[in-house]
């Protein structure tokens, strides 16, 4: 099999690595807690192989495992993570388009380790809440008695997605972070902000925060999103994060649509962020490059991505969104986006370049090298010019 890279402690030379960011965005309580949601991940990885009957497999492609099993081609996406998960773990090895799974029983059982996990740090608890929801749909996704958006986003689970999507979450907080320091270096005070997709406004109290300690108060700030729950809650999050000196707007918004809805006037705005939104872009160039209309000559683009590590594939915390229908349905071009759901950074430049922006730069700037160092870093940001 091949070599296991998670689990893995964080190595202690990784902050020297990324000096343009402050240390208090991953803070040894971060390290700590990443290290154990990585071991709960692999627990449930090798779980799932075991209710999928694939803990000793040889299976020479997703496709021919689908129509095997009979199972839905829905599922193909969190399917190929299990099997990738597994490879990043250690249990499997890939051949060719294929892979040769060999998957022992966990040391110890996922629940047992997500308990530990939560009286160690409760505010980790909605992490492994949406992982252990989406791995019990898994089996009913694939099997087509199910969709993923029915498991993971209905009534009972809203609350869920409010406390995940959190700036008191440690395991969503860094993207936040990152995005909003990149906003507070790129704008000029008394910026025009537009937010797209900005959920339950966890960004946007982040971007406030970032602003106001740079002495950078924003003139206005047009929050988006397209689920009206979110909406509501996050322009709610905005006006009180930003205060009365800064007019906010909430308006729906769909990134696929053209944004003339929005009233707002070409080349007039100073930023636009979106914060692990533009990946669900259907066709990622084109959103892109209607977007850039919106802003000014000098204008800044700043998405704060999980971003996929090149060197190994997947993003070992992927199975929520990889069981959505609008993780699959987006257009797919082999250089600029040869799969589904979170970009690396070579193809989110690749994608800005074609759209028309400039001067692209990445925060950290060695976030490649981070990931290298250890696997599970993820959370980045992105900063392009008009």
């Amino acid at each position: 099999m091949s070599r296991a890279l998670l689990p893995a402690p964080i190595p202690e030379g990784l902050s020297a690595l990324h000096p343009d960011v402050p240390a208090t965005v991953f803070s040894q309580d971060f390290r700590d807690a990443c290290l154990t949601l990585d071991r709960y991940v692999g627990a449930v990885a090798l779980e799932l192989a075991h209710t999928l009957h694939l803990a000793s497999a040889e299976v020479p492609s997703a496709t021919a495992l689908l129509d095997e099993r009979g199972w839905c081609q829905a599922g193909e996406p969190a399917l190929r993570w299990l099997l990738d998960t597994l490879v990043l773990y250690g249990h499997a090895e890939r051949t060719g388009e294929g892979w040769r799974v060999a998957a022992p029983a966990p040391a110890t059982p996922s629940a047992t380790l997500e308990a530990e996990a939560v009286r160690a740090l409760p505010a980790a608890a909605p992490a492994y809440a949406v992982m252990r929801i989406a791995a019990a749909a898994l089996p009913d996704v694939l099997a087509g008695s199910c969709r993923g958006e029915d498991a993971l986003f209905n009534a009972g689970t809203l609350p869920l997605w409010f406390a995940y999507f959190n700036n008191d979450n440690p395991h969503y907080y860094p993207n936040n972070a990152m995005a909003a320091l990149a906003v507070a270096r790129a704008v000029p005070a008394g910026a025009r902000i537009l937010e797209v997709g900005g959920g339950a406004g966890s960004a946007a109290v982040a971007i406030a925060t970032a602003l106001h300690e740079s002495g950078k108060p924003p003139a206005s700030y047009l929050f988006t999103e397209l689920q009206p729950a979110f909406l509501r809650r996050g322009a709610r999050a905005a006006q009180a994060a930003l205060g009365t000196g800064c007019t906010v707007v909430a308006k729906t918004f769909d990134i696929n649509e053209e944004p003339a809805t929005l009233g707002v006037e070409p080349a007039s705005l100073d930023a636009i962020v979106g914060v692990n939104t533009l990946h669900l872009a259907v066709d990622l160039v084109a959103t892109l490059t209607r977007l850039a209309t919106l802003l000014r000559p000098g204008g800044v683009l700043v998405l704060g991505e999980v971003l996929r590590p090149a060197h190994t594939g997947t993003v070992h915390l992927e199975l929520p969104f990889a069981l959505l229908d609008s993780y699959a349905r987006v257009k797919l071009e082999m250089e600029l986006r040869p799969r589904p759901g979170f970009l690396t950074v070579a193809q989110w430049r690749r994608a800005l370049a074609a759209a028309g922006y400039r001067q692209v730069s990445v925060l950290p700037a060695a976030i490649q090298r981070c990931a290298e160092l250890y696997p599970g870093f993820y959370a980045g940001a992105l900063v392009a010019h008009r």
